[in-house]
This record gives C-alpha cells, sequence and structure tokens, in this order.
C-alpha cells in the first residue's frame, strides 16, 4: 500500500531510530499480567493470520521492548506505526490502558478499528464508569465508537475468531482505498 508520512512522523522516526512499517496493528495489552502470558500464544496465531494474507502484522508483545525508556514504548507505535498502517484490529480480551491508547491513536490519525471480542464479553469492554467530582455522581460512558469502525469481530473460540479476521481483513483490502 502507499503511505504518506508527516513530516513528523518522518522527525519521529530519526529520533527514535526506528524504520519498520507495518499493515496491521493489533492493539493489545503487551505486558504479562493475570492471563496475559497465554493471550501471547492468540497474539502469535493473529500475527500468523495477517501474515497469511500478505500482510505484516504489528504486535506489541514482540516489538516493543520493556526495556526502552516509557516515552519510547509508547511513541513508537502512537506516533509513528498506527499513523502509517492501514487498519487496527482493537483486542478486547484483557483490559489494557495500552490498547485503549492504541485505538485512540487510530481514530486520532483516521485509521479504521476492527474490534476483535469474545463473545461472552461482548462489547460491555468500551465502556466505563466516570466519576463526576463536583456532583459525586457515577456515569456509565461510551467512548469507544469515536472514529471510522470497519468491523465487529465477535467468536466463541480462537479459530472461529481467526478465520473471522482472516475473512474481515480480505474484504478490508479488497475495498481499500487510502
Amino acid at each position: 500500500m502507499f503511505r504518506r508520512e508527516s513530516n513528523i512522523v518522518i522527525g519521529l522516526r530519526d529520533i527514535l531510530d526506528y524504520r519498520d512499517e507495518f499493515d496491521v496493528v493489533l492493539a493489545c495489552a503487551f505486558e504479562p499480567e493475570e492471563k496475559g502470558p497465554e493471550k501471547f500464544n492468540f497474539y502469535d496465531k493473529i500475527g500468523e493470520a495477517i501474515e497469511k494474507i500478505g500482510k505484516r502484522p504489528y504486535l506489541p508483545h514482540k516489538e516493543i521492548d520493556l526495556n526502552w525508556p516509557p516515552e519510547k514504548i509508547y511513541d513508537i507505535p502512537n506516533s509513528i506505526v498506527i499513523p502509517c498502517s492501514d487498519i487496527v484490529i482493537g483486542y478486547l480480551g484483557l483490559q489494557s490502558n495500552a490498547a485503549g491508547i492504541m485505538i485512540g491513536s487510530a481514530f486520532k490519525n483516521k485509521i479504521p478499528v476492527s474490534y476483535l471480542y469474545e463473545k461472552e464479553i461482548g462489547l460491555d469492554s468500551l465502556k466505563f464508569e466516570l466519576t463526576n467530582l463536583t456532583t459525586g455522581k457515577t456515569e456509565i460512558k461510551d467512548l469507544g465508537w469515536k472514529g471510522e469502525i470497519y468491523d465487529l469481530i465477535e467468536f466463541e473460540d480462537e479459530n472461529e475468531a481467526l478465520e473471522k479476521l482472516r475473512l474481515s481483513l480480505e474484504a478490508f483490502y479488497r475495498g481499500y482505498k487510502k
């Protein structure tokens, strides 16, 4: 795909010495927490499914070095990788601030997002409670729908997830106009 990089992205590539380019970004938790390590196997399978359609996946748990300074950990995916990608897959299986930030970066950069979520979890992961500090009232906010949503991929098991993701990405690239 033809990608146009802004001067900011080009400058950040120089500052952070990061030249890799990716087609599809997986926005997900990238640090092992409860249930995290076994999820990395699923992330790897998602990466393989992306590669099977001839695209290069960005998998944070493989690309990010946790020994980097925090600004590099967040600047590379959010300021370099996502703005130059075709689509972001937001995995809702583990609650993660990092995934939320990456999805927000996609929306900010007008990159379409597909949500991948387990049927039992549903889309409630996109909602959160916000307490008004003045009134003390708690409200449920739904901030997950601020940009272009390409697809909502609900699944019951990994095989179904990978097949639906493959079909969705193939359809995306058939109709892709950037």
